[in-house]
């Protein structure tokens, strides 16, 4: 376990990881002091990656074992906790294997789970771990549970080090000369990174940054030169324009209605193969489906679209009318928000939803073929390396929460680590700092920098 003791563990694990602007980086990029400040019985080292094609975790798993068991026995001081856990699944056999020696040392334990999607959901992966459901809307600490992706405990420990987090490890793979996976400062352009990796061989492609099912679309080369990396940037990948995840993302509100209109045959696929709904929440996207394609909107009738995670396993799998109800309830969700309304809603459990989840998961492979992208499975990248940018365009908001408020001016020399962008006091943020030497040539909502 960690050498640090009683109350102190926190502060110095959480002044650690305020000074270094670390984040969640699993995907919401929420500012990792403030996810810490919690207590918790059970801390949990996410490293399932259950999107396809993404191997960003793998790779940090077998790279920073240590680091990431070091992060964990930390935080499990901190908070209070007495069991830590490092899930991955059964397949990532050698990052298992690189784990296996610094978990049994700090005595944590290693599950595997198995290859389906989305296991990394936080809400999955308690369950799996706990037998305890979290309720609609709420957060691990409510079943005394704590989960913290493995890339930010890889970027904890080297916070306990006194190492802000300046650089960010992604998957560059699909339509790919030389897929893999690579590490790049913190503001590169991700057309940069796609040139690291020999550029796509296809005319015209799209590019998907993030993962297959909850990523989002770039549709040219232009939109991939101004797009940077950020914290939370976990993959990008190059398909063809004419590929089924395109035109599912590219689907028009109107059209989308009028399927759901005509086609909808309130059959309750989206809703029993529900990820949510198989841990026991009361979410049936079928009634919110219903509800949109007789024109509703923002009403009691389409509330229950609030309780979606966006996993979109409905639309990419379950639907056999190929309808669009992830998309349909983020559109209901961010109508909602519009109009400042939040769910009003039960956020009871229903623990007899899970009797058929064993039967229930859905193999990645098999979610793979349904979507298209079977032929980029068997691409296992491997570490390619850094690329080393000239110029950087970085953001000071890469978290939930207020954007870092820039510390530095045009013509400001800065080194690696230093600070640029300071979280305001009393609210929720994090941190930027500079990521390579340079110049500062512009600031506003990026702080621009050129090498030296």
């Amino acid at each position: 376990m960690s050498s640090l003791s009683g109350s102190a563990d926190a502060k110095v694990l959480l002044d650690a990881v305020r000074r270094a602007g670390v984040v969640g980086q699993g995907g919401a990029g929420f500012p990792t002091h403030v996810k810490f400040e919690t207590r918790a019985g059970t801390v949990i080292a996410n490293g399932c990656e259950c999107e396809p094609l993404l191997y960003t975790d793998q790779h940090l798993m077998c790279a920073h074992a240590g680091q990431i068991v070091r992060a964990l026995c930390a935080v499990m001081a901190a908070v209070g906790a007495s069991r830590g856990v490092v899930a991955l699944k059964s397949k990532h056999v050698e990052a298992a294997r690189a784990l296996t020696g610094p978990a049994a040392a700090a005595g944590v334990e290693l599950v595997l789970l198995g290859d389906f999607y989305p296991a990394g959901d936080e809400h999955i992966l308690v369950h799996e771990i706990t037998g305890r459901t979290i309720p609609p809307l709420g957060l691990p600490r409510e079943v005394d549970a704590l989960v913290s992706n493995v890339g930010t405990l890889v970027s904890v420990s080297q916070a306990l080090d006194g190492l802000p987090v300046i650089r960010k490890t992604l998957t560059v793979t699909g339509e790919v000369a030389r897929p893999g996976v690579i590490e790049a400062p913190l503001g590169t352009s991700l057309a940069e990174c796609l040139d690291f990796c020999g550029g796509s061989g296809i005319p015209d492609p799209v590019f998907l940054v993030g993962g297959p099912m909850m990523g989002r679309f770039l549709e040219n080369r232009a939109a991939l030169e101004q797009a940077v990396v950020t914290k939370t940037t976990g993959g990008l990948i190059a398909l063809p324009r004419d590929s089924f995840l395109h035109q599912a993302a590219t689907l028009s509100p109107q059209v989308m209605r009028r399927r759901a209109a005509t086609a909808c045959i309130q059959c309750r696929f989206c809703t029993d193969l529900c990820p949510r709904y198989l841990v026991g929440h009361g979410f049936e996207t079928h009634r919110a489906m219903r509800a949109f394609a007789a024109g509703a909107d923002a009403g009691p009738e389409t509330e229950q679209a609030l309780l979606c995670s966006e996993c979109g396993l409905c639309e990419m799998f379950s639907c056999p009318m190929g309808l669009s109800p992830r998309r349909i309830n983020a559109l209901l969700k961010a109508r909602f928000r519009e109009l400042g309304q939040r769910h009003q809603g039960p956020r009871e459990v229903h623990p007899e939803q899970s009797d058929l989840r064993p039967f229930r998961k859905v193999p990645t492979a098999r979610l793979a073929a349904r979507i298209g992208i079977g032929a980029y499975l068997g691409i296992h990248p491997e570490f390619l390396g850094a690329c080393s940018p000239k110029r950087v365009r970085i953001p000071l908001s890469q978290h939930i929460g207020a954007p870092a408020l820039a510390k530095v001016s045009v013509g400001t020399q800065v080194e690696p680590g230093d600070l640029i962008g300071e979280c305001p006091e009393g609210s929720l943020g994090a941190h930027v700092h500079a990521s390579i030497r340079g110049v500062v040539v512009e600031t506003g909502t990026f702080v621009v920098i050129e090498g030296a």
